[in-house]
């Protein structure tokens, strides 16, 4: 996730690629180099001791400096990234040397550079640069002014570092609130009610696992239709959808610890022999403090996680009650993090819940029209079909075994027969609410296949990748694309194979409905019923001509 904003990282440079921002950082930049140029030359008490290689550094730097302020767009690689931060701090010892470490202004440089990497990359590279400017200004001093005490030196460079720690801490806590400010931002915008409830929670999960750098999200309910417990589990690289899957009722109560509405965290202890580093705490709620819980039953069931720290907060979700999960192998959890989730389970999810609502009142709503429609596909067009075959049989009796048209009309009757029977299944499965699965909607796929071969004389190849997962709501109009595209092929090409494939390219799925069209291109077209069906989906279709003699419709769906 280096693109997304929930990235550490990302999130930092995010914030900061304001055009204002980085005018200001470079501004400020300009300034302070100037200034040191201007004190190295004018306030220096001996003229003889100025370090004049030192001073051709600062005025190069100077030079670069009012380049990057003046022209913007025309900025050189180390105006970007973690190096210019870093060619502060070396730059720095220039300044150390021409102006002294006694002299405040080299503090004042040196601590810019700390804050620059601290606003933009937290605590990590803030301290990292803390101690490059430590160093840097300690060796500088013992080199530009050796008769000064070491003692006091390093007095110096202590209180550097400490405030350099802070400031580190201070924009850890800035990027900190970007990242969680982004996280509830795209969970809002992941409750996408046309692909189901399944996706959008396995999708909102797994922004949760990405920001905590966390090995797995688990959201725990019960089921009060069933009396059950239902577990859906999302993991690093797992498929886009993790359907809920019920559990054992004693496993549910052993991921159910009393009392319910605690916000949990435990931390497994550095060594086996002491509790450094180990924590086992419930909080209340908010005007409660943190108190001791049990260790061994959050030990137990970090186990069961197969976890070193995890922390956990209730969740409600529609009718259903329980706890979400966030568990970690390599790194430990903090109090922090356990608010932050409780906060997560209580306003990020608010969204999907709605959307749960609104499916559950369109599905009840779209099983009734599926009735009627069902009803009106039997007395219109399955009656019509059957009146027809009756007719073709009828004329197939007539005509004596010797007649050239009675094979073309036994073929007729097959026809009209496998028609009937497929306008069946679908009233059949109009009527019936419960959609196919992935495995299912690939058999359908491969069944509309032998259909075009057995009926039309076009082989049509399935190619989709192994982690194709459409889920119900997607899966279902996924189908109808392909089954519009094999059909257009079968009654309006020439052509005797086909290929259809399907495959995920980031955020989205392409679909590919491929033919060749011999030597000479047909015209140049655009499926109607293919593209109004993508653009119900929030996608487009288009079609293009491929360079092996091939026509190509690709469609793009946003996921």
């Amino acid at each position: 996730m280096t693109d997304s904003p929930l990235d550490k990282d990302a999130a930092g440079a995010v914030a900061q690629s304001d055009v204002a921002y980085s005018q200001l950082v470079a501004r400020i930049r300009l300034v302070l180099t100037v200034s040191a140029v201007l004190v190295a030359i004018l306030d220096q008490p001996d003229p003889e001791r100025v370090n004049v290689t030192a001073l051709l550094v600062l005025a190069v730097y100077a030079a670069l400096c009012a380049a990057v302020y003046l022209f913007p767009r025309c900025q050189p690689r180390w105006t970007r990234g973690k190096l210019r931060h870093r060619l502060d701090v070396a730059v720095s010892a220039a300044v150390l040397a021409a102006v002294g470490p006694a002299d405040i202004f080299a503090l004042v440089f040196l601590f810019f550079a700390i804050v620059v990497a601290s606003l933009r990359y937290g605590l990590a590279e803030g301290v990292r640069v803390s101690i490059a400017t430590v160093l840097l200004y300690y060796l500088a001093a013992l080199i530009a002014l050796p008769e000064v005490r070491p003692a006091r030196l390093l007095l110096h460079a202590v209180v550097l570092l400490a405030f350099g720690r802070v400031i580190a801490q201070l924009g850890e806590m800035h990027i900190l609130a970007a990242r969680r400010q982004a996280l509830l931002r795209e969970m809002n915008q992941v409750a996408n009610p046309r692909f189901g409830i399944d996706r959008s929670m396995t999708a909102a999960l797994e922004l949760v696992r990405a920001f905590f750098m966390a090995d797995s999200c688990l959201m725990l309910l019960d089921d009060p239709d069933s009396g059950g417990h239902m577990l859906r589990t999302v993991r690093a690289c797992g498929p886009t959808v993790a359907p809920a899957d019920p559990i054992d009722p004693a496993l549910a109560r052993a991921m159910l610890p009393e009392p319910l509405a605690q916000v949990l965290l435990y931390t497994r202890a550095w060594r086996c022999w002491c509790a450094i580093g180990g924590c086992a705490l419930g909080h209340g709620g908010e005007r409660s403090a943190w108190m001791p819980y049990d260790p061994g039953r959050l030990r137990q069931l970090a186990e069961l996680l197969g976890a070193i720290s995890f922390i956990s907060a209730p969740v409600s979700f529609g009718r259903g009650k329980g706890r979400l999960y966030v568990a970690t192998c390599g790194r430990h959890l903090g109090r922090g993090d356990a608010l932050f989730l409780a906060r997560i389970a209580e306003q990020g999810l608010r969204a999907i819940d709605r959307i749960d609502l609104l499916d559950r009142i369109a599905s009840d709503a779209a099983g009734l029209e599926r009735k009627k429609i069902a009803l009106d596909l039997h007395d219109t067009a399955i009656q019509s079909y059957i009146g027809l075959q009756l007719g073709l049989v009828a004329l197939c009796r007539k005509a004596a075994p010797s007649n050239p048209l009675a094979a073309d009309l036994d073929k007729l009757v097959t026809m009209a027969a496998d028609v009937i029977a497929q306008l069946r299944d679908e009233a059949g499965r109009a009527c019936n609410a419960a959609p196919a699965g992935d495995a299912m909607f690939l058999a359908a796929l491969r069944r509309q296949a032998a259909q075009a071969l057995t009926t039309y004389g076009v082989e049509i190849r399935i190619d989709a990748d192994a982690n194709v997962a459409l889920g119900d709501r997607l899966g279902a109009e996924v189908l109808q694309i392909v089954r519009e595209g094999i059909s257009n092929i079968c009654r309006h090409t020439d052509a005797t194979a086909a290929t259809v494939a399907l495959r995920y390219s980031g955020a989205m799925l392409h679909i590919d409905i491929i033919n060749p069209h011999g030597t000479s291109a047909p015209p140049a077209f655009q499926p109607r019923s293919l593209s109004e069906r993508a653009s119900a989906l929030g996608g487009i279709a288009c079609v293009r001509q491929d360079r092996a003699n091939g026509t190509i419709v690709t469609v793009e769906i946003p996921l």
